[in-house]
């Protein structure tokens, strides 16, 4: 019996070509997460996870408060943070895998706080990759998709963050998945459902709601003749059964401010620039409407059936999000890392599109390809037509705030860029930021247990320094009578009024440092992200109290 290996001499050359070419994938992967993860210092809120953290190793719980450092965002105290010090503001697994990292690797390093969530990004990378194998079905549709998340900067930056992010991105692809599989009737899946959707709940509940809100409602649409309703909606009450406890003590329902059609409109404004402009272009979004319009029809590029399904299922998952994000009055600003758990789906989209150009115009749908994934050309359309740009703020800038802020992001979203190539020159070049330059010289002259009033990003100082910190964004701790050793006044920062009477009440040596004087330290968020050193901000000024 002659076998099938020896029929095609070249299927064993083919699989160990693609073997090789999944290890290339990994490899690349590895390196372009993992490469000067400790580089760039915690921002605010990378430190924030930290110090929580830390407490949780210390106390068992994941506290604000340890007696010694104060960790407080909002202005006003008990909103992050229950009576008796409990964080509630956030899920809890971000704290405990980044307390589990600092067992094992040290308290107060960037590469502890890191790594966890840089190895879960790289996990997302290759689940992503059999999760779209199982339900696109299509190898070049699933390359595509896979070579296109390395290669978005806005998700390898947000995997290298002490913050849920990875997690989020992580179990989301997996209730997805799971979901499918229930669908489908497997027999393991509703075990796994369950379990998939509670990670994602205790990783971050912003995400949880509204994608088993797009599921439920992808449920009622298809409605389908088997066991599959009857599945589906015992596993909903059993989730709701282990995850309603833990949102009700953390106040979830009933937090944020009220409802504000004018934030809502301008939020939804948002989330269309930050997805067309970042990560699904314009013309791409163009191609595959134009072959769900022709579906019936069966043209040479209209999409499979799976295809079919699954995209409609992902607008079904990202329309949902984007409008419950809007509406939240949680979140009093849009920011594009509240869409990280998308990211992956979204780059889908883009691969589906570029799939059908390669059907119909091959050589389009490389070029389309290359410039994808290198970067934003294609996307520049709507946004780098100076006609179409005036329209937009002439319709949909009034003077609301709410709408006012959309300033910003269209005007970033109109500027040619390249950020795999600015990537590489932030992985090949030493970042210096405000905080670097305060932790260095904070530890090289302070004495531990000195106070230190901090009226910016006041928790990387805490986390890298054995400072007890006064003020921070809620005014913790610090008047004029608190004679701090140490004033840093930051040119961002609130109530710089009051450090100025601080310095004055005393003998306080004023000390330039030659760090840039910016906003944040480094944040992800596209378009404000550094990736060199800023050279042309003023220097971080403190003062050293002499009496």
């Amino acid at each position: 019996m002659v076998s099938v290996r020896a029929k095609v001499p070249g299927l064993a050359r083919f699989r160990v070509a693609q073997r090789l070419l999944v290890l290339l994938g990994i490899v690349l992967g590895l390196t372009l997460v993992l490469v000067r993860l400790d580089d760039i210092y915690l921002w605010q809120d990378e430190a924030e996870t930290a110090l929580v953290a830390r407490h949780l190793l210390k106390f068992g719980l994941p506290l604000s408060n340890d007696g010694y450092d104060w960790v407080q965002q909002s202005s006003s105290p008990f909103t992050e943070f229950a009576s008796n010090y409990v964080w509630i503001y956030h899920s809890w697994l971000q704290y405990a895998i980044t307390a589990a990292s600092f067992l094992v690797l040290g308290q107060q390093t960037t590469l502890a706080a890191r790594l966890p969530f840089a190895l879960i990004g790289m996990a997302v990378v290759v689940f992503y990759g059999l999760f779209l194998g199982r339900w696109l079905g299509r190898r070049r549709l699933v390359w595509v998709s896979v070579i296109l998340l390395l290669l978005c900067v806005p998700f390898l930056l947000l995997m290298r963050q002490c913050r849920y992010y990875a997690l989020a991105a992580l179990f989301t692809l997996a209730v997805v998945d799971s979901f499918l599989r229930v669908r489908n009737g497997d027999c393991w899946a509703v075990p796994y459902f369950v379990l998939s959707a509670v990670l994602l709940y205790h990783a971050h509940y912003g995400a949880f709601f509204p994608v088993l809100l797009a599921l439920g409602l992808d449920w009622l649409l298809i409605r389908p003749r088997c066991a599959f309703p009857r599945r589906f909606l015992s596993a909903i009450l059993l989730i709701i059964m282990l995850v309603l406890p833990w949102a009700w003590y953390m106040r979830v329902l009933g937090r944020g401010d009220p409802f504000r059609l004018d934030r809502f409109l301008a939020h939804v404004v948002q989330h269309v620039v930050f997805i067309t402009a970042w990560l699904v272009p314009t013309a791409l979004c163009a191609v595959v409407l134009v072959a769900w319009w022709q579906r019936h029809r069966r043209p040479n590029w209209s999409l499979s059936d799976s295809e079919m399904r699954y995209s409609q299922l992902v607008l079904l998952i990202v329309g949902t999000n984007v409008l419950s994000l809007s509406a939240s009055a949680a979140f009093d600003w849009v920011y594009f890392r509240y869409m990280v758990h998308l990211i992956p789906f979204l780059l889908s989209i883009v691969a589906i599109g570029i799939g059908l150009l390669l059907d119909r115009w091959p050589v389009v749908g490389y070029l389309t390809f290359a410039v994808c994934a290198c970067c934003n050309l294609v996307a520049l359309v709507p946004y780098g037509l100076p006609p179409v740009r005036n329209m937009a703020i002439a319709a949909l800038w009034p003077s609301s705030p709410a709408f006012q802020s959309l300033q910003e992001v269209w005007r970033a979203a109109g500027q040619f860029r390249s950020e795999p190539l600015m990537y590489l020159q932030e992985l090949s070049h030493s970042y210096e930021g405000p905080n670097e330059g305060l932790v260095a010289y904070l530890n090289a002259h302070a004495e531990p247990g000195q106070t230190a009033a901090v009226n910016y990003e006041d928790l990387p100082v805490m986390f890298y320094t054995d400072l007890r910190v006064l003020g921070g964004l809620g005014l913790h701790g610090l008047d004029v009578e608190s004679r701090p050793d140490w004033v840093v006044d930051r040119r961002h920062g609130p109530y710089r009024d009051l450090l100025a009477q601080i310095v004055r009440s005393g003998t306080y040596e004023l000390i330039e440092l030659p760090y840039p004087d910016i906003r944040w330290e480094n944040r992800p968020e596209p378009g404000v992200h550094n990736y060199l050193t800023v050279e042309d901000a003023p220097p971080v000024i403190l003062y050293r109290r002499m009496d």
